[in-house]
């Protein structure tokens, strides 16, 4: 087991990686407002009828904002850096399966990019995308992983289920202007490396666009620091400039 914890937790580091900031990183900044994000399985497994949880009554002795039942940024919001034109790559990346959940729980590509569903599991997944006929259920036994590329050419979200484990849900946003994506760490920070040039910040939960989008201007050369948070959970349209 703790072989196998190890290798989900090397495999999640390296999707980071890869989406991340392979280069030193030349944008940076810190969300706010990810405590207003509740992701569906959560809402859904705390409704009396799920009878998939039994929820404590919240002690008194435990501070008000640690009692709220949230997303993990790192894992469930992807803020991703967007132009018109996009530079965004194709290379295959690795989604894990470990814990009875999908890691990320959100991610946005260019259309067809190989996403491979590795099963870090001891039992079996049978992963299928919902309404659409382009990933039927299959078992995914453990140790072993499937393949499925997010379809093109424009815009689209797809929603990834399980048939065996309702816990398994995660989202794949496709979008052509993306040129790289982040996640938030512990700290609520996240930086991109990105070519210089205008960008638009996009943050995405549970497969949908949340908070304001954010103007910024890379640099060939010098780190551009957000003046203010990205605030993820706020409402309404728009870009913010930084």
């Amino acid at each position: 087991m703790r072989k196998r914890l190890a290798l989900a937790l090397l495999a999640l580091l390296s999707l980071l990686s890869a989406y991340g900031n392979a280069a030193a990183p030349n944008v940076r900044g810190k969300i706010s407002g990810q405590e207003k994000l509740l992701p569906e399985v959560f809402a859904e497994a705390a409704k009396t009828d799920s009878r998939r949880w039994t929820w404590r009554e919240p002690s008194p002795s435990v501070a008000a904002q640690f009692r709220t039942l949230s997303g993990t940024p790192s894992r469930d919001l992807c803020i991703a850096a967007t132009r018109a034109g996009g530079e965004g790559t194709q290379e295959a990346v690795r989604m894990t399966i470990t814990g009875g959940r999908v890691y990320p729980t959100t991610i946005v590509v260019v259309p067809g990019t190989p996403l491979v569903f590795k099963n870090f599991d001891p039992f079996k997944h049978r992963l299928y995308v919902v309404d659409q006929q382009t990933m039927k259920a299959e078992d995914i036994q453990s140790g072993a992983s499937r393949t499925w590329s997010a379809p093109g050419p424009g815009q689209g979200r797809f929603e990834v289920r399980d048939e065996l484990f309702p816990s398994v849900r995660t989202f794949v946003v496709v979008d052509p202007e993306v040129v790289q994506i982040a996640y938030p760490n512990r700290e609520g920070a996240f930086s991109f490396s990105l070519p210089p040039g205008d960008y638009v910040l996009k943050a995405f939960f549970g497969g949908k666009e949340v908070g304001r989008r954010v103007s910024v201007n890379a640099k060939e050369h010098g780190m551009v620091d957000l003046k203010e948070p990205f605030n993820v959970g706020a409402s309404g349209a728009g870009v913010d400039s930084k």
